[in-house]
């Protein structure tokens, strides 16, 4: 979705009241499952179309565990 910034910004003053910026930490939340959970929650409620194929099965994160260290 950072790709479609039109949308994207949309969907963050929707979701969060402001842009949220991309900052690749790999959290615990992100580990666990939770962030994915809570962020797709958040999408559906929206009421943008949130294409599925791009968020089942597994997947490697684009977030080091520890970056800059």
């Amino acid at each position: 979705m950072l790709q479609h910034t039109v949308p994207y910004v949309a969907a963050c003053e929707q979701i969060a009241g402001g842009f949220v910026h991309h900052i690749p930490v790999l959290t615990e939340g992100m580990m666990d499952g939770t962030a994915v959970t809570f962020t797709l929650a958040a999408l559906h409620q929206t009421g943008y179309r949130v294409d599925m194929e791009f968020w089942a099965g597994e997947a490697e994160s684009c977030c080091p565990p520890n970056p800059g260290n």
